[in-house]
């Protein structure tokens, strides 16, 4: 996942979330498929297949590392929504 119209922009507001998306990937996290920031921020979406916890919990500690100030985060595991469907 590389969005390359608005995070660019807001990455910078969020302390640690350029380290989150460039050192996270596939080949060094099982599960993982990829993360992004959502909307304006500051939620950060995270798409895995499995792991999930470990995966939250490694976005978190590297988003504290980075983060001078103390902050709060929770992470939730969200389920795809029923009857999407997909017209062309």
């Amino acid at each position: 996942m590389q969005d390359k119209i608005h995070q660019p922009y807001r990455q910078t507001l969020i302390p640690g979330l350029s380290e989150v998306v460039e050192s996270m990937s596939p080949s060094n996290q099982p599960g993982f498929l990829g993360v992004c920031l959502s909307g304006a921020g500051p939620t950060i979406l995270a798409l895995a297949t499995g792991n999930f916890e470990a995966i939250a919990n490694r976005i978190i500690q590297t988003l504290k590392d980075a983060n001078p100030k103390q902050i709060d985060c929770e992470w939730r595991i969200l389920e795809p929504a029923e009857g999407t469907q997909v017209l062309r």
